[in-house]
């Protein structure tokens, strides 16, 4: 093991134990970035896999810059905060425990939001034929499936599950809305695993989570643990369907891994972590054309149609500088290097890092169903930052927006803290 990879699991390890003091906010945005990094390194240097390179001091640098950015915005939003007063997790949560809610909009936005998710589910099986779980080769035919501007219906599933989430723990009574509530739920997540697609799935459980840990006393040691084993077992149970016509340990060959093949289950975690890491490195070094806000703003091009053709005018490469097809992320903020160089992983984490910060400050002095709503979503983007850009796609956008919108809505005066 380097020294790299031991002091990454020893911060790791220490930020761990730091839960266990009363009071502690497991949520708090430097502390959940630390945690990510901290591990998301650590086992990438363990370089378990032949795929894996020794990294330059440039790709080192370029990594920790984005890194330190985000870190030094949060700082500068504490400092500004630090003599303010906020409330703890307890009052938060009994306060609200008592509060109000527009429980009215919240069944219609949800019973709309799934009917408009219905529609352009069976339009988008009726243009295309198929549902990729009752094909053939169901990994491949996911990858495309869906058509311009129903898939953003489609792709509202954790708004909606997130809504119907709300309505079961946060309003009282209303039995039978709650039970069609719970029948909105229960379709939503099986129709929309037809589909094979995991991180949404994830985006509603973690977002839904995080809020109720903020609204509720309903997260205690049990609990959790159920929710990380659902979690666990939608996320494998898709990747089994996935991979069903693969001999077994396919993935422990293909991915080259140095250990024993008695470990053969922690390919697809390790891999699915650790590469993305590895096509960033390997990427900075390889890139000398940048793009100026076509990936950054990805999500206005998308919107307006004009994505693809800009990238076909452009002759852009979708994946620059990859490792391996197998796997083919490279972090949040490779987009931001890929349209600025280093002035992008500098200022824009930056801005970033500040508007999470800003985002849990708001939530801790004025704690309210659409602060909550907010944070948690940003602590998504947070967990998940060792992965994807999520924050620049259209289907984030639309998320994020109706439920900030419908949360909005939902608030009465006295819902409303400090």
């Amino acid at each position: 093991m380097s020294i790299v990879s031991i002091i990454c699991f020893i911060s790791f390890s220490l930020l761990l134990f730091s839960f266990l003091k009363k009071g502690t906010d497991i949520f708090s945005p430097a502390r959940l970035f630390i945690l990510v990094w901290s591990f998301a390194i650590g086992l990438t240097d363990l370089k378990l896999s032949g795929y894996q390179f020794t990294w330059s001091f440039y790709s080192w640098f370029m990594l920790f810059l984005p890194l330190i950015s985000v870190l030094v915005g949060m700082f500068v939003i504490y400092v500004i905060n630090q003599n303010k007063p906020v409330s703890t997790i307890n009052f938060t949560r009994s306060a609200l425990n008592d509060s109000i809610i527009n429980s009215n909009i919240l069944f219609q936005a949800t019973l709309l939001l799934f009917i408009a998710f219905i529609v352009s589910y069976l339009v988008s099986y009726l243009v295309i034929g198929y549902v990729p779980l009752f094909t053939k080769y169901p990994g491949t035919s996911r990858v495309n499936w869906g058509i311009f501007g129903f898939g953003l219906f489609i792709q509202s599933f954790p708004s909606i599950i997130y809504f119907g989430a709300l309505y079961l723990v946060v309003v009282k009574r209303n039995h039978l809305r709650k039970f069609i509530v719970s029948l909105i739920i229960l379709a939503s997540f099986i129709t929309y695993a037809f589909l094979l697609q995991r991180y949404y799935v994830v985006f509603a459980i973690i977002v839904s989570g995080i809020s109720l840990y903020y609204l509720s006393r309903i997260f205690n040691p049990r609990n959790v643990l159920i929710i990380l084993v659902c979690l666990i077992a939608i996320m494998y149970s898709m990747t089994f369907v996935r991979f069903s016509t693969t001999i077994a340990n396919y993935l422990y060959y293909t991915s080259r891994m140095k250990i024993s093949i008695k470990y053969a289950f922690v390919t697809e975690p390790y891999m699915y972590i650790v590469m993305n890491l590895e096509n960033f490195a390997h990427a900075v070094e390889k890139l000398y054309r940048f793009t100026y806000g076509v990936y950054t703003f990805d999500f206005i091009f998308a919107l307006t149609g004009i994505k693809h053709p800009l990238a076909e005018y452009l002759s852009l490469s979708d994946y620059p500088g990859l490792i391996t097809g197998g796997y083919n992320t490279y972090t949040m903020f490779f987009v931001y290097y890929r349209d600025f160089g280093i002035l992008g992983l500098g200022i824009l984490p930056f801005m970033m890092g500040s508007a999470f910060s800003f985002s849990y400050y708001k939530m801790k002095q004025s704690p309210n169903i659409n602060s909550i709503s907010v944070y948690a979503i940003f602590a998504f983007v947070i967990l998940f930052s060792f992965f994807i850009p999520i924050v620049t796609f259209l289907h984030f956008i639309f998320n994020f927006f109706i439920i900030f919108i419908v949360t909005k809505l939902i608030i009465t005066k006295d819902n409303i803290l400090g």
